[in-house]
């Protein structure tokens, strides 16, 4: 970027209704909810009223948005014109994961690579999926929520789905702690579920973000090797979303890798469908 070139900066009270209707894909009455599910991050935190987790370019009048979550994660949104100022602006909060719709990460993404001794975040491509009617799925036997007894075969399933799904090598026993605080307060929240099979636990579903008005995402979906083919996965995220949508919640997503055909097929049986192209990367 040169001197002339406006910087991204947080997000100014004057300007969050702006950036409401921007990331709700229209005016008041008239958005559209499928943008609405996509940026339910960035529009929970609007709610909330944590305009400091909002980086937006320009500070008058944004066209760009950089969700940053308190946990190294970074979700991007709006118009790809944004994402020098915005790849500038993330540069400087350390980031360690970027999620979110592809046009915005991808073109965020180009800028951080873009130099002589600068290597692009390893990406790939996943799949964004919304479920909208409560789905005709029976729950799996033995679903329940977790409850503290369960931590340590939880730390153990986030351990194993950390590796299966590609991000990164394996955790060792020393630096499990962090999964651990994680998993902790997620079950004391009652957000996350495990099915339990003789006594143990061979599969579980957490709940990442639950929001009346902005809906559910689902995330650490991750079943035994031994349990696989007996369509745990696709009863156990079924339930887990009915319940979430009996309760009154516009939407319930979730995103996966697109190369997971397994995954995507067991998400569609649950009622999932397929809303678009992902960008997630790593660094």
């Amino acid at each position: 970027m040169t001197a002339t070139e406006p910087t991204a900066g947080r997000l100014r009270a004057v300007e969050a209704e702006a950036v409401r209707a921007l990331l709700e894909g229209g005016p008041p009455g008239a958005t559209d909810p499928l943008a609405v599910l996509a940026h339910q991050f960035p529009l929970h935190a609007l709610d909330r009223g944590e305009l400091d987790r909002l980086l937006v370019w320009p500070v008058e009048r944004p066209v760009g948005v950089l969700y940053a979550a308190g946990s190294g994660t970074i979700m991007p949104a709006g118009d790809p014109q944004a994402a020098p100022a915005l790849a500038e602006a993330a540069g400087e909060l350390g980031w360690r994961v970027l999620v979110g719709p592809a046009e915005a990460g991808e073109a965020i993404l180009a800028e951080v690579g873009r130099g002589l001794f600068r290597r692009r975040p390893r990406a790939r491509d996943q799949r964004f999926m919304v479920c909208t009617e409560v789905p005709d799925v029976a729950a799996p036997a033995g679903l329940r929520p977790a409850d503290p007894r369960d931590l340590d075969a939880l730390v153990d399933l986030a351990c194993r789905l950390h590796v299966e799904d590609a991000m990164g090598p394996r955790i060792p026993e020393s630096a499990r702690g962090s999964v651990r605080a994680r998993l902790r307060e997620s079950v004391a929240g009652g957000d996350t579920w495990v099915v339990a099979r003789r006594g143990r636990v061979v599969a579980k579903v957490d709940v990442s973000l639950r929001s009346r008005s902005r809906g559910a995402q689902l995330a650490g979906v991750y079943v035994s090797e031994e349990a696989r083919g007996q369509g745990i996965a696709t009863r156990a995220v079924g339930a887990v979303a009915a319940g979430l949508l009996r309760q009154g919640l516009p939407g319930v997503t979730l995103h996966v890798r697109a190369d997971n055909a397994p995954g995507l097929a067991a998400y569609r049986r649950a009622g999932f469908v397929d809303a678009g192209r992902w960008t997630l990367a790593l660094r």
